[in-house]
């Protein structure tokens, strides 16, 4: 069966191809494809699955994803419920890897092989490199040809010696999927990233994946590597990381929030995904105790 390739727009003799979004909620499903993708979001925030890593995305994260790196962004689900005042707003610049031997000599390549070898695993890029890469993503949209190639080679260039960059997926990640696998996982996803503060059954979820509740949990492991609790419970655990932020908010609001119907259950998932029980994390981040 072949692999879901995504048409991003740019075909076999285009090195580069760039795309702003503004809408008011991103749709694109969970997909991959034989291109690069650098996406710097200006506006927005939800959930991102890289790989196998769940994580969060807000205002400015920059992320690189590898040619062929699955990979799905949905905003929180305050987005879907026709709220004028939210949008989404992402610059992305899609790349092929195989071009850019056309452009470079071989000793100038290492350096770029390297930075798309680790882009396989998905890449968040922080620091003082973020800010640097964003100004030239909001440049370079303005910009035709040979400019436009100029600040995109300046790009990869920054990226590739950086040390700002933080892997996403873990080291042993490796794509699985197919056709029929990103349709059914796609179906999942979705319905997580949009339903995980409420209760959710697994005859619910395998009936979007149209499969029996043990097969979905077999093929669901086969494929995210992660079994379907796991996912959940890291989906709630990574939104509670950003509802601890607010100090308004008590553990127990934060927990019955993130689709916990007992607190005790959510101390115990966050410090087995964080390391650290809610209230350590949230000194650790303000810097003071509730």
């Amino acid at each position: 069966m072949k692999p879901l390739f995504i048409d991003v727009g740019i075909n076999e003799n285009q090195l580069i191809y760039l795309k702003e979004i503004n809408t008011p909620y991103l749709d694109t499903p969970f997909h991959f494809h034989p291109n690069c993708e650098l996406v710097y979001i200006e506006d927005g925030y939800g959930k991102k699955v890289v790989g196998d890593n769940v994580s969060t995305f807000n205002e400015e994260t920059l992320i690189l994803m590898g040619p062929d790196t699955p990979h799905i962004l949905t905003n929180d689900d305050i987005y879907y419920k026709g709220n004028k005042n939210l949008r989404s707003k992402a610059i992305v610049i899609y790349f092929s890897p195989s071009l850019l031997k056309l452009f470079l000599p071989s000793k100038d390549l290492q350096p770029l092989n390297t930075l798309i070898n680790k882009s396989l695993r998905g890449l968040e890029i922080v620091g003082k490199t973020r800010n640097i890469i964003r100004n030239k993503m909001s440049g370079i949209m303005g910009k035709e040809g040979l400019s436009r190639l100029i600040i995109f080679f300046e790009i990869l260039e920054i990226l590739a010696h950086s040390n700002e960059i933080k892997y996403l997926s873990s080291k042993n990640f490796v794509n699985t999927f197919n056709t029929k696998d990103t349709d059914r996982i796609n179906r999942v996803y979705q319905f997580l990233m949009q339903n995980f503060k409420q209760e959710i059954s697994l005859d619910e979820v395998a009936d979007i994946a149209h499969l029996a509740p043990t097969a979905f949990c077999r093929f669901f492991k086969q494929r995210t590597g992660k079994t379907f609790s796991n996912f959940l419970n890291e989906l709630r655990v990574k939104h509670a990381g950003e509802l601890l932020n607010n100090p308004e908010m008590t553990i127990t609001q934060i927990s019955y929030e993130c689709g916990y119907n007992n607190p005790t259950n959510f101390n115990k998932f966050f410090k087995e995904i964080t390391g650290l029980t809610p209230t350590a994390y949230r000194k650790k981040i303000l810097g003071s105790s509730e």
